[in-house]
């Protein structure tokens, strides 16, 4: 990676006001990847002011121009797939193909923006009173601030900024101080594929000085945060002194619940899947496997045999590491917990600096912590049910709902279930599937909202009614 920034869509050297820049080493072996500014306020403003600048230009561009954008936009990142995906895993620690897939992801999400704004209309209402017809008009909000995680940087910003920008929308991105070289990349491919200066900024830096600053500036008319429920509220409380849109993707504790008629194969790999993948460090892991007690000994069973065989004598130090190391320490805080307050099952290890074995604990309190707080690593807790209004109590048992897997052989009981459990996003005999179609959305303390999907476009407008009379 080279050492630059985007202080608008063309990559330009950029030198923070404060003069400080940050280091990003690759988790785990700690060798350097790249080091950023440091942006401050100011650094944001200047962002904020390249936006407000090109905002009419870009919002009056034709929508089969700026369609035509995105798309350039989509096959320049397939055709840079290796190099984002390189970035990817060495600032953020996944395995190489899983960081090629996010990209393929990401590249689908792109085209499907693009294709979604030449659909994008209002409703016409042509007989509201004999001289009177009105239509609905979509307009976009303003400027954005994307403020982006660190555990998928790249996917969650495909989530949002092609909608971001099909919406007529400018942006200031923030991202996160761990994981900020694909938000640069991404900005200097917009600036190859022809969006106009300004349409797109980026200004790294830490959330006190540059996430506060954008959050705070009456300038941007909307927040679009992806991070933990505690920073969320926190950026809410901040955007309603301005009275700012916001859009939150916050934390999670997801129940997978399991019944004894589920097919057991594909359901263990589900919720192995459910809380392994990326280490873990996933804001819709299924955490807590609620299984139906009589079939509770045969699952676990199963599910410990297939796990030992899935790491196959991997020693932890080869294992996926966490991406920062108050996450590690994080993890192995809860790793105690879990030794102190629950039965240990399998796993519990680490390597002492970045690593811990995927690990299950069973006969955990409700009132635990391994209960009621994100653990954001490769953790999975174990409770028992023995009647559907049961499993959904103990599936609704945390004030998050960000997701949700049910496993049923009976599709009635699997719908009826699903229908009661609070989630943003649930499946029924999958895991963690995702479709750009499909609107990410969040209930209590995981979020407010809608990115993507069909309504993506729409989470970035204002709707106009029109009302003419004739003459």
């Amino acid at each position: 990676m080279n050492d630059t920034i985007a202080a608008d869509a063309a990559v330009v050297d950029y030198s923070p006001s404060n003069g400080e820049r940050i280091e990003r080493r690759e988790p785990g072996s700690g060798r350097l990847v790249s080091t950023y500014p440091s942006g401050t306020a100011e650094d944001v403003n200047h962002a904020v002011d390249a936006a407000s600048s090109a905002l009419r230009a870009w919002s009056d561009l034709p929508a089969a121009e700026r369609s035509a954008l995105l798309l350039r936009a989509a096959d320049l990142i397939a055709e840079n797939e290796s190099r984002l995906a390189e970035t990817l895993t060495r600032e953020v620690g996944k395995p190489i193909g899983q960081s090629r897939a996010e990209v393929r992801e990401g590249v689908a999400l792109w085209r499907y923006a693009a294709a979604s704004l030449r659909s994008l209309h209002g409703e016409f209402y042509p007989a509201l009173a004999n001289d009177t017809q009105a239509f609905t008009v979509f307009e976009p909000v303003g400027v954005v601030g994307l403020i982006l995680p660190w555990n998928f940087p790249f996917i969650v910003s495909a989530e949002r900024l092609p909608f971001i920008l099909a919406a007529g929308c400018t942006v200031v991105i923030k991202p996160s101080e761990y994981a900020a070289g694909n938000a640069f990349e991404i900005a200097e491919i917009l600036d190859r594929a022809g969006f106009p200066n300004g349409v797109c900024n980026v200004v790294s830096g830490f959330g006190h000085a540059a996430g506060a600053a954008l959050v705070a500036s009456p300038r941007v008319a909307m927040i679009s945060f992806t991070g933990s429920t505690e920073n969320g509220r926190r950026v809410m409380e901040a955007a309603g002194r301005t009275l700012k849109r916001v859009s939150l993707e916050l934390g999670g504790k997801s129940p997978v619940v399991v019944f004894a008629d589920a097919a057991f194969d594909r359901a263990i790999e589900g919720v192995i899947s459910g809380f392994t993948y990326n280490a873990g460090q996933c804001c819709i892991a299924t955490s807590r496997l609620l299984l139906e007690r009589s079939a509770a000994d045969e699952f676990k069973k199963r599910l410990i045999t297939r796990l030992a065989a899935i790491r196959g004598g991997v020693a932890v130090a080869q294992m996926q590491p966490a991406a920062t190391e108050p996450q590690y320490r994080r993890v192995a805080e809860f790793l105690e917990v879990g030794r102190n307050e629950a039965v240990l099952l399998y796993g519990g290890e680490t390597d002492g600096s970045a690593r811990a074995m995927p690990t299950v604990f069973e006969a955990v309190p409700r009132d635990s912590r391994l209960t009621t707080d994100e653990i954001f690593g490769p953790v999975l807790s174990i409770y028992l049910f023995d009647s559907e209004e049961e499993a959904i109590e103990l599936a609704n048992d945390t004030p998050y709902g960000l997701a949700a897997c049910v496993w049923s052989g009976d599709v009635s009981r699997a719908l009826r279930v699903a229908r009661r459990i609070r989630a943003g996003r649930l499946w029924i005999n999958s895991a963690q599937e995702n479709f750009p179609e499909m609107p990410i959305g969040g209930m209590g303390a995981s979020g407010i909202g809608r990115e993507a999907g069909t309504a993506g476009i729409r989470t970035y407008c204002e709707i106009k009614s029109v009302i003419m009379k004739s003459l």
